[in-house]
């Protein structure tokens, strides 16, 4: 069967990770993106820091070879809800990836705009469409939980969010359960834990951490500022989460809830550890621990046995998963004009 994927947030890392491995695994799928940037070709939809100036995020080499004529991308807006109607209607997707979401550090507004609003927009538009066939899967987040009351942390376990977008993200959740449940849509959730990955943005610790190392242009004196190192994370490579992804779209329980990790608690002390060495700069950087930055949620690791119950297996180790975002911000080079990033005023 020739199966269609309609992607929201299809420009995001999770997005363009997705896409590839459905084009190099399903050969005669066809995915339709869906986000509200325009187009980008060879490009993610954040900025990176490079020689000071702002640009684009380039795609890893492999992201530009698996794109091909199976995929396109629409600029829509999920707030648009009858543009959306119309095209999921012409598209007819077998499985719908909802992974478009406000980002952790944004307004208020931007958050209750994008999880919430357009969350109701897109599955509104689905059950106007009447794809009594096709399945949701959504892309919701490991914050729903907040502080764990024991570890690691399942499906069952109480979600108590410590800031707005968990908030936004478990009210995406019951959004999504509700107008489901109310018209007949198959839906399965998936609460994705800490991404790392080539192509990640410096807004996440690894990806900060990475590009500041990677960047040194010499190590002599260089100062390494890091907030608290004693604090711990659940790490998944986001090949992994795009694998898990398609392991939910073909074997997860309809209404069915799965912790998308690795399973294993990592300390941010670690992940600085791993790429000084990476780097090769151990013992020539000085860690400047910053005071009065708070911690959030000291403790936070996932429970993966319903998705390991499915089958799943990680297959990235998280050294490797550094290495590789270390190699990503040291293969960068000065932006060429075209790709520079013009503040608007």
């Amino acid at each position: 069967m020739n199966r269609r994927y309609l992607i929201t947030g299809a420009q995001g890392l999770v997005g363009r990770y997705l896409t590839a491995r459905i084009l190099e695994l399903e050969k005669s799928a066809q995915v339709l993106g869906i986000g509200r940037s325009k187009k980008l070709d060879g490009f993610f939809t954040h900025a990176i820091s490079i020689g000071g100036e702002e640009r684009r995020a380039p795609l890893p080499g492999h992201l530009l070879r698996n794109l091909d004529g199976r995929y396109r991308y629409q600029q829509l807006s999920l707030l648009e809800t009858k543009r959306l109607e119309e095209v999921i209607r012409e598209l007819q997707p077998h499985c719908i990836v909802h992974l478009a979401s406000g980002l952790s550090t944004a307004s208020e507004r931007d958050l209750f705009e994008t999880n919430l609003e357009g969350t109701a927009s897109l599955m509104n538009a689905l059950a106007d469409a009447q794809l009594a066939k096709a399945l949701v899967i959504l892309g919701s987040s490991g914050s729903v939980y907040g502080d764990a009351a024991f570890l690691p942390i399942p499906e069952s376990h109480p979600c108590n969010p410590v800031n707005m977008y968990g908030l936004t993200k478990l009210g995406a959740e019951r959004i999504t359960r509700l107008i489901a449940a109310r018209c007949g849509i198959a839906w399965v959730t998936a609460r994705i834990f800490n991404v790392v990955g080539p192509g990640q943005a410096e807004s996440h610790v690894c990806g900060r951490l990475a590009a500041e190392l990677a960047s040194a242009a010499s190590s002599q004196g260089m100062v390494l500022n890091v907030g608290p190192l004693d604090t711990t994370r659940d790490f998944i490579d986001v090949r992994d989460v795009a694998a898990a992804l398609l392991v939910l779209a073909q074997s997860g329980e309809r209404g069915g809830t799965y912790n998308v990790a690795s399973g294993r608690e990592t300390p941010i002390q670690l992940i600085l550890s791993e790429l000084l060495r990476i780097s090769g700069l151990n013992g020539q950087v000085r860690i400047a621990p910053q005071s009065g930055q708070p911690a959030g949620v000291q403790r936070h690791f996932a429970d993966v046995s319903r998705l390991q119950g499915l089958g799943f297996v990680p297959a990235c180790s998280l050294s490797a998963s550094l290495e590789d975002l270390f190699r990503y911000y040291r293969g960068l080079r000065r932006p060429s004009d075209d790709d520079r990033l013009v503040a608007v005023r």
